[in-house]
């Protein structure tokens, strides 16, 4: 079988890293304190800044809408809960643009729960009522105006139905990419919100890296002037204008693969790797910022199989890492920033770009980490290095073969030495061995330790420390030492004595009791602790 590097080098047809879905929070600034809400509505007036000359402009905004959507032959669509609204809509903005039509293709209305502002009645001293104003969460109703946009396809605008009229903006940077290629008429084949083929792939790649703020903020400001909005053109005029901030955005790569099976074998020589990337050590450098205790988050691999195609996930604060097959024949690897506060870079749109190029070297480190740890599975050493007898500098040394009980509790006072700042002794490892092997010091001599610490240096276990007779470990050997003396105490010992126990019957069950008690086996080891 090739492997996890063969495969990303040699069966890749193509690679392209592209902004994915954005979904963007749209507001208005000049509404966002009391002050400033009363000082907008003094322009309409009115001698009282009033609650009620919210639900003025809500109504007219809607009256406009709906003449508008009948205008244009959009539906008007009653939207439900529980449902996944883009089954819904995007088929219409499909359909849409494949008859030429671009523009608002449907308006979808359901009740959520906002922050809106409410106004308190005062009774002043001297007679008449004011209004204070607070936010509060209320149920109100939500329009979704679903566009067949010319640049970016299928996409959305939602606009609250009262104050202070915020929004959502959802768009689909493939999707963009794909009807840049188009505009410039480079052949492509789509894939499921991705591309298969590109006629010129080191172009798809410029225009994928053009992409950001200001092609966002054009969609909007486009959209603002031609759809209804809450606030009319003479407000905008006057500064009451939207901006927008980033609730959720995705960096994707993605390696599309000559053959289908290339994608399976891909995660068949890493999967087993990337089970142990989620904890804080590797996760740290996977996401550069560096994990306490205090952190907050699971820190697990979560592995998803839905039709026998692994998902696998990481999770770090709110963000989340995820590698998954695309159709069968790309491998898409994906961060999803769902606050961009856990990089401590802040949600304004104007940060769209540093935010990408976070998500992209995230993306990188994790193609580059698996294919470090999957070369070091095939060019490190084996078992049977260890176990065999080996020649070394003309020399022969002999074995440490694993189940000895006096090469285990070599092992095990090895592991206990680890953080000699000085190194260690014969005499000092002598009395750890044999008070494991439940031996005197007369028992166990100074020549068998003797013997002993030339085995363990002939295997690149220990090295001796320049002009001493002391004695360190390597890194090879610590993790070796660590490896084998939790897995014979924790795993081998007792699954031995679980084959060995009761007979197992009727025929043909030993190997699925054997399989179970191992799987319970390393879920309670704690292998990694």
């Amino acid at each position: 079988m090739p492997t996890a590097t063969t495969i990303l080098d040699a069966h890749t047809t193509l690679q392209l890293r592209s902004l994915d879905r954005l979904y963007l929070n749209a507001y208005v600034p000049q509404l966002q304190r009391p002050p400033l809400v009363r000082r907008f509505l003094e322009r309409e007036g009115s001698p009282i800044a009033s609650p009620a000359l919210f639900e003025q402009r809500t109504r007219r905004f809607i009256s406009e809408l709906r003449r508008y959507a009948a205008e244009h032959g959009a539906e008007w669509i009653a939207l439900r809960r529980h449902e996944r609204k883009e089954e819904q809509w995007r088929p219409l903005c499909l359909r849409a643009e494949a008859e030429g039509r671009f523009g608002l293709v449907a308006v979808g209305v359901i009740q959520e729960r906002v922050k809106a502002w409410r106004g308190a009645k005062t009774v002043l001293p001297r007679g008449g009522v004011a209004f204070d104003f607070r936010r509060e969460a209320v149920f109100v109703n939500q329009y979704y105006l679903y566009l067949a946009d010319p640049e970016w396809g299928p996409s959305f605008i939602k606009f609250s139905g009262y104050a202070p009229w915020g929004g959502r903006v959802y768009l689909n940077g493939h999707e963009w990419l794909k009807r840049a290629l188009a505009h410039e008429k480079i052949a492509f084949r789509p894939l499921d919100n991705g591309l298969l083929e590109v006629e010129r792939p080191q172009r798809a790649q410029e225009l994928a890296d053009t992409l950001g703020t200001e092609q966002v903020q054009a969609y909007l400001r486009r959209w603002s002037a031609e759809l209804p909005c809450p606030l009319s053109a003479e407000d905008r005029a006057h500064g009451y204008g939207y901006a927008l901030s980033m609730i959720q955005v995705e960096v994707a790569d993605t390696r599309v693969f000559d053959r289908p099976l290339r994608g399976r074998q891909y995660f068949e020589a890493t999967i087993a790797e990337q089970l142990a990337l989620s904890r804080p050590e590797s996760l740290s450098l996977l996401v550069g910022r560096r994990i306490t205790r205090a952190t907050p988050g699971d820190f697990r691999t979560e592995v998803v199989t839905p039709f026998t195609l692994p998902t696998i996930r990481f999770q770090y604060k709110r963000t989340t890492i995820k590698q998954y097959l695309k159709e069968g024949r790309a491998l898409r690897t994906e961060t999803t920033f769902n606050d961009s506060y856990d990089f401590a870079i802040g949600r304004a749109i104007e940060n769209l770009g540093t935010l990408r190029e976070r998500g992209d070297a995230i993306n990188a480190r994790l193609l580059e980490v698996e294919r470090g740890t999957e070369q070091a599975r095939l060019g490190g050493p084996q078992l049977r290095d260890l176990v065999m007898p080996q020649r070394r500098d003309g020399r022969r040394v002999a074995a440490l073969r694993l189940g000895d009980p006096r090469v285990m509790a070599l092992l095990a006072a090895l592991v206990a030495l680890a953080y000699q700042p000085a190194g260690f002794s014969n005499a000092h490892l002598r009395r750890i061995v044999a008070a494991l092997l439940a031996q005197s010091e007369e028992e166990y001599t100074r020549a068998r330790m003797t013997y002993d610490l030339e085995r363990l240096a002939g295997h690149g276990l220990i090295e001796r420390v320049a002009r001493r007779h002391r004695y360190r470990l390597t890194p090879v050997g610590l993790g070796l030492a660590a490896a084998c003396t939790k897995l014979a105490d924790r795993v081998l010992d007792p699954l031995v004595a679980r084959c060995g126990s009761a007979p197992l019957s009727p025929p043909g069950t030993p190997w699925r009791r054997l399989e179970s008690a191992l799987d319970a086996l390393l879920k309670d080891a704690n292998i990694a602790a």
